[in-house]
């Protein structure tokens, strides 16, 4: 390899290494906020259950949880086996079936859902391509 040529490679070689420190940077970053907006979904949502406003079920539970009698894993896995867990673990089960539903329906073009997953899937697709190739060129 000639001196040129090899220079030109480390050149190459330096500016896909800060990129990648750089994506690096940026993803630690998105996960910082991830976790962040996760975490206080989550305090939202236990205050929710504790006022009632998810009801009667979630508010013995979510009593339940507060005092270390149970937690939310058990409850939806199934693990607890109080009649509020039951009606919680019901009511999910029902909801997930017509979520399903509704996204899967494809074929209609006013389904936004439906419409948007489609859309989720190919960028999801693209990027793991993308990701593909960058990773052949390391």
């Amino acid at each position: 390899m000639e001196e040129a040529e090899f220079e030109a490679f480390m050149q190459r070689l330096d500016q896909l290494s800060a990129r990648r420190k750089l994506m690096q940077t940026q993803l630690a970053e998105r996960k910082r906020q991830l976790d962040e907006n996760i975490a206080k979904q989550k305090k939202e949502n236990e205050q929710r259950r504790r006022n009632g406003e998810d009801g009667r079920a979630w508010q013995v539970l979510q009593q339940r949880i507060d005092m270390g009698k149970t937690c939310e894993q058990d409850i939806l896995c199934g693990i607890d086996k109080s009649p509020e867990a039951r009606e919680v673990r019901s009511y999910i089960s029902k909801f997930a079936g017509q979520m399903r539903d509704y996204v899967e329906d494809t074929d209609d073009p006013d389904n936004e859902a439906a419409q948007a997953r489609i859309v989720l899937d190919e960028q999801l697709e693209r990027l793991h391509d993308q990701e593909a190739r960058f990773n052949a060129t390391e």
